[in-house]
């Protein structure tokens, strides 16, 4: 005998030739009553009549004639049960109880769609459509809303997802991150938490990498607010993000690990020394990859994964000076002894600002090689002194709390000098294609090749008739 969760019913309400009572409301209400039943509608159709087609099958169904009146029972089933039980419950014969082909979460929605004949296909063949009115429902199943939602998920997602499955595929697919998740269904996330952790990764490994990062180095003695002038500098980068899970994530002292990286915008590195952060990124080619301006994608270990950093800014505090910090990621040991072993470039040009915090202000120094947008004299800065503010101070002047709005509308308006400058940059590194620039490197790139000179075994340079040519390989590149 054949199970399933979803049936469709059609019985008349008296036979159409012997006018003998066949189903009434009082035994289908009834008949919905078994616990069993999970979700089910029905409705009368009085008003349907026979089309042409009906006539050719038929000569008795005359075109235009009003159908015999019959019910529209579907039922969603909490477990699989036998049509004979449903036919019994009914009083009905089990030919007039129908499983749907495919039967499932879409089947049952379309059965409750037919009820009205509201669908394009029903009313291409002039069936009368039913007023919402004239459906009967479950309670706390409000179907209209149901098959609404069904056509704007399959508007947006091609198909009719489960709640759970639309959640998945928005943090998959469209970004909702995990702290969205918990706050729209706390119980989805409850039971999904491990394939929508992984669905999160995926997404933000799939994210292409800004096209410009900014690095800010903030200094100062211990205890002067660090900490405070970061997450503050980090809130007034992106006002439109009301809460600090969406804006910063925080890489402590300890060993470095990306654990709980959510892709915000910003990461802010506590309480860093040049040299042991240079070692916990692996060593110095990880950490200029991990702060270049302009990155490509970098992937970062997690545990038993990666994850793809996709921030725009990093933030590095600590309590060395900016010279001794910026030295230092390009030094090594070399018998003993620390010695600068790469251009200084390397790490100056990965940081456009630098702050240094005093006890009562602070200063601002904007890197010229990023400022003047020349790709030239990233060691020096323009240096902003004495500009008026220390967070700790705003900390106990707005009460303590360091998230409260009036806090981040006060330290907001201290760091407006650094938020200002940092927009300048930023426009500067994303700056639009100098299409004169480009033609004269196109025109230079389509000259034609100088005649060859003949590069010697002791050193020197001939041209093909051998005449000397003066030695100029200390300006060659692989000199």
């Amino acid at each position: 005998m054949p199970k399933a969760r979803i049936f469709n019913i059609m019985q008349y309400v008296n036979h159409p030739e012997t006018n003998e009572p066949l189903l009434n409301e009082d035994t289908i209400k009834i008949a919905l009553a078994h616990q069993t039943i999970k979700q089910w509608a029905y409705i009368l159709h009085d008003k349907d009549v026979y089309s042409q087609a009906d006539e050719e099958a038929d000569p008795n169904h005359k075109k235009g004639n009003i159908k015999p009146p019959h019910w529209h029972i579907v039922m969603n089933c909490n477990n699989a049960m036998e049509v004979q039980t449903i036919a019994k419950w009914f009083g009905i014969a089990e030919n007039f109880v129908d499983i749907p082909k495919g039967a499932g979460r879409d089947k049952f929605l379309d059965c409750v769609e037919y009820l009205t004949h509201e669908s394009y296909k029903q009313q291409e063949l002039g069936k009368y459509r039913y007023a919402d009115e004239e459906v009967h429902a479950s309670e706390g199943f409000n179907w209209r809303e149901r098959l609404n939602k069904r056509i704007e998920n399959k508007i947006k997602y091609g198909k009719d997802l489960s709640d759970e499955d639309q959640i998945l595929y928005d943090v998959m697919y469209l970004g909702k991150t995990l702290r969205q998740c918990i706050a729209e269904d706390q119980y989805i996330y409850m039971h999904d938490f491990k394939k929508l952790r992984e669905a999160r990764l995926e997404y933000i490994r799939r994210q292409e990498p800004p096209t410009a990062r900014i690095n800010y180095y903030i200094y100062g003695r211990g205890g002067i607010g660090k900490d405070l002038m970061s997450r503050a500098l980090a809130r007034a980068l992106f006002p439109q993000y009301e809460k600090d899970e969406d804006i910063f994530f925080e890489v402590g002292a300890g060993k470095v690990t990306f654990d709980g990286y959510d892709g915000q915008p910003v990461i802010i590195w506590s309480d860093s020394r040049s040299l042991s952060l240079v070692k916990k990124l692996g060593g110095r080619e990880n950490f200029f990859n991990v702060f270049e301006t302009h990155p490509s994608s970098s992937r970062q270990h997690v545990m038993r994964d990666s994850i793809n950093l996709c921030n725009v800014v990093n933030i590095v505090n600590g309590q060395e000076s900016y010279e001794k910090f910026l030295d230092n990621i390009v030094k090594e040991k070399k018998d003993g002894e620390w010695v600068i072993a790469e251009d200084k470039n390397q790490s100056y040009r990965r940081f456009p600002f630098i702050i240094p915090l005093h006890d009562v202000d602070f200063d601002m120094m904007v890197n010229k090689g990023f400022f003047d947008n020349d790709g030239t004299l990233f060691t020096e800065y323009y240096e902003y002194n004495h500009l008026r503010g220390n967070m700790q101070k705003v900390m106990i002047a707005c009460g303590g709390l360091e998230r409260d709005s009036r806090t981040r509308e006060v330290s907001s308006k201290v760091v407006k000098p650094i938020t200002d400058k940092h927009a300048e940059v930023m426009e500067k590194m994303t700056t639009e294609a100098d299409e004169d620039a480009i033609a004269q490197i196109l025109a230079e790139a389509d000259e034609p090749l100088p005649e060859p000179k003949i590069r010697h075994a002791d050193g020197t340079l001939t041209d093909d008739n051998g005449f000397m040519e003066v030695d100029d390989s200390e300006d060659l590149p692989f000199a």
